[in-house]
C-alpha cells in the first residue's frame, strides 16, 4: 500500500506572496516616514533623514521592479505590494530630485537675491 501525504494548508492555499514584494512595500513606507522626518524642526534631522529617503527610495524601487518580475516567472502574489513600494519610493525619490534642482537654480540663477558665504563668490 502506498502513503501519499495529506496536502497542507500552504500548498492548497494557492501561489504564495513574493517575500520582495513585501520589502518593496516596507522600504516605501520607510521612505515616507523617513521623508517626514527630514521636514521636521528638528536640528540635524534633515542631514541625515533626506539622503536616507533617497537611499531607501531607490531601493524601494530597484527591489519592487525585481519583485514584478519574480512574480510573473514563478506565478506568485503580491503585485500590489511591488506597485505601492514603486510608486511611493519612485514619487518621494523625484520629489527630492527636483526639490534639490530647485534649489541648485536658485542658487545659479539669482545670486544676488539668496544671500551667499564668501566662498561661494569664487565658484560664481
Amino acid at each position: 500500500m502506498i502513503h501519499q501525504p495529506l496536502e497542507t494548508e500552504a500548498q492548497s492555499a494557492g501561489p504564495r506572496i513574493d517575500a520582495k514584494s513585501i520589502i518593496s512595500l516596507v522600504l516605501g513606507m520607510l521612505t515616507i516616514a523617513s521623508l517626514c522626518a527630514g521636514i521636521l524642526p528638528i536640528p540635524f534631522t534633515a542631514f541625515l533623514c533626506i539622503p536616507a529617503s533617497l537611499i531607501l527610495g531607490s531601493a524601494a524601487v530597484v527591489t519592487g521592479m525585481v519583485s514584478l518580475n519574480g512574480i510573473r516567472k514563478r506565478n506568485r502574489t503580491g503585485r500590489a505590494a511591488a506597485w505601492i513600494g514603486i510608486l511611493t519610493g519612485g514619487a518621494v525619490f523625484l520629489c527630492l530630485v527636483l526639490a534639490g534642482i530647485l534649489l541648485a537654480s536658485l542658487f545659479v540663477l539669482t545670486p544676488d537675491v539668496i544671500p551667499t558665504p564668501p566662498f561661494f563668490e569664487r565658484y560664481f
